[in-house]
């Protein structure tokens, strides 16, 4: 594979979804890792300062990830977006045209209240890219 999106929310789900794709990934392929948090317009949210607690763990996460894998003969590069989880995995894989989804099959977020497992589920239903389930 050519160009892999990973929707990543450090859970161990999340994170074997990771080790699956790098080993999946072409080289010189691109590894874009996806980690979605709910808008700062989302009622979850009662004050900022938790939304920026938020944001600032995902993009901590997605740092350390992209040190931890370091050059491996492929591109890494790390997004973070706010929204549904599943919708934004499904814009992103269209926008970026990856050649395949890869998700863990369910996990608690440590970034957001979501469960990964709903989320698989709903990408493998509407994703009009390939989508991989790691268990």
């Amino acid at each position: 594979m050519n160009k892999i999106l990973v929707g990543f929310d450090g859970s161990e789900g999340s994170r074997q979804a990771l080790t699956r794709s790098i080993s999946l990934l072409d080289e010189n392929g691109e590894l874009i890792v996806l980690a979605v948090i709910p808008s700062p317009y989302d009622k979850t949210f009662v004050d900022g300062d938790m939304y920026k607690t938020i944001k600032k763990k995902a993009e901590d996460m997605i740092d350390e990830i992209i040190s931890d894998i370091g050059n491996q003969g492929f591109t890494i590069k790390g997004i973070i977006e706010e929204g549904d989880p599943s919708v934004r995995i499904i814009e992103a894989s269209n926008r970026l045209n990856v050649d395949l989804i890869v998700l863990g099959s369910k996990g608690t977020s440590k970034i957001g209240r979501y469960l990964l497992g709903s989320v698989a589920n709903k990408v493998v239903q509407y994703a009009h890219k390939p989508v991989m389930v790691v268990r």
